[in-house]
């Protein structure tokens, strides 16, 4: 293992247990890249895999997908006649998660899957409820299912969070995300199952060095630019097909926006991602192009 993507959702995006197990690959000589974007699912990671994923070569792929994909909303109370879009949901998590296993293979790489984090479903007097484990169970099942059939590593994240939740995992007042503290046994669980560590530190969070830490946030701006239509405008891309063209109009918007507040962040993210467009344009489309051919969607 000398280069390792780790492609998810928001909870590999902005995850501090990754941080956590770059510290520690790195001190190993492995080169890793956290390929997660907030909100994404394993049918719209088909659509990104070459371009965000295997574009950097890595041997080995961790995949992390389904909180996104359950479909939390059909598991609150007082919803009925949903059983037909929660079948729908699981299996096409599982044909997904199969494309993208067959895409990531095509490409000579070794796969890890993780199964998903659980909602927090115990803690008293939530503002957002989240009832989905229900759901999320049948998706971890089915990681399981998948890693055994192709012999390869699982890491069961919801198997051992989920006794824990309330406790020693916590989560955001979303009920999805977990605190900083909460990354801490996720990432020692990671390590363990991949034998890195021989035993798992049962020691609280502790925050990362000045070096680490700074690591970390450049990962995350340099983030920002790399997968802005992904991170900073994922909510246009999904009310509609957006092309490439919608995309730079809306970055010159905000970029515009960006300007007459001031906002030097925002500034760099829009500038760079336009900067970047104008170069990559061609290439770019013919990777997206390659990627759908190959998904066949």
């Amino acid at each position: 293992m000398k280069n390792i993507c780790f492609l998810g959702d928001s909870i590999t995006r902005r995850g501090y247990w990754l941080a956590e197990v770059f510290n520690h690959l790195r001190k190993k000589g492995i080169r890793v890249w956290n390929c997660g974007v907030s909100g994404d699912n394993a049918t719209w990671a088909i659509t990104r895999l070459y371009t965000d994923c295997l574009n950097r070569s890595p041997d080995t792929v961790v995949m992390m997908f389904g909180m996104n994909d359950v479909g939390r909303d059909l598991y609150n109370e007082g919803r009925t006649d949903v059983e037909e879009k929660k079948e729908h949901r699981i299996e096409k998590f599982k044909s997904s998660m199969r494309t993208l296993i067959d895409m990531i293979r095509a490409a000579g790489c070794d796969l890890i899957l993780c199964t998903p984090t659980p909602c927090d479903e115990v803690t008293p007097g939530a503002v957002l409820p989240c009832h989905c484990n229900e759901g999320l169970a049948r998706i971890a099942a089915s990681v399981r299912e998948m890693a055994n059939e192709l012999q390869v590593p699982c890491v069961d994240f919801f198997d051992y969070l989920l006794p824990r939740v309330g406790t020693e995992y916590l989560t955001l007042p979303d009920r999805v995300h977990p605190t900083p503290e909460s990354h801490h046994p996720m990432a020692q669980l990671f390590l363990k199952t991949l034998g890195f560590i021989e035993e798992m530190d049962p020691t609280p969070f502790l925050p990362m060095n000045t070096e680490a830490q700074a690591l970390f946030d450049a990962d995350q701006k340099l983030r920002e630019i790399h997968f802005i239509e992904w991170n900073q405008m994922y909510n246009a891309r999904t009310s509609a097909k957006m092309t490439r063209t919608d995309f730079v109009a809306l970055a010159q918007e905000r970029l515009a926006a960006a300007r007459e507040k001031d906002d030097k962040t925002q500034i760099n993210w829009y500038s760079n991602y336009l900067n970047i467009v104008a170069n990559k344009l061609d290439y770019e489309n013919e990777v997206i192009k390659r990627t759908v051919e190959m998904a066949k969607i």
